[in-house]
């Protein structure tokens, strides 16, 4: 199964809003989803918003969590090994681990490894696009 971050760019993008006024918004959009879609979102936007807040140069807009190997979930983690984030136009493969609340609206632990750019030659057999 694929999951690409349409409520993680939106999250992402409406970052300049009051943070309260964001979280209930973003609560909201991510209580319309299944558990398990939630699941992928909310890592998808957590661990977005905290690569742009870190001091390295990467400030994605779009995270594939299933680009290079699909994710394995279970219970109330999420593990990836072979996703992948965009930043700037350019691919960059991630590797994640991911574990929220029961209800899927607070990550409680997020650890990612950012690691070297995908080759453009590759992108459209892994379903990324530009």
């Amino acid at each position: 199964m694929r999951f690409t971050s349409g409520l993680a760019a939106l999250a992402l993008a409406a970052s300049l809003a009051p943070a309260a006024a964001l979280e209930k918004s973003l609560e909201a959009s991510l209580m319309r989803l299944d558990p398990e879609t939630r699941f992928h979102q909310l890592c998808d936007i957590e661990t977005m918003r905290r690569i742009s807040a870190s001091d390295g140069p990467l400030h994605p807009d779009r995270m594939v969590m299933d680009a290079e190997r699909e994710a394995e979930l279970a219970g109330d983690e999420i593990v990836g090994r072979g996703a992948a984030i965009r930043s700037r136009g350019r691919w960059y493969r991630l590797t994640f681990r991911c574990r929220a609340t029961p209800d899927r609206l607070k990550v409680l632990e997020l650890d990612y490894r950012i690691g070297a750019a995908i080759p453009e030659s590759r992108w459209e057999e892994i379903g990324l696009w530009r």
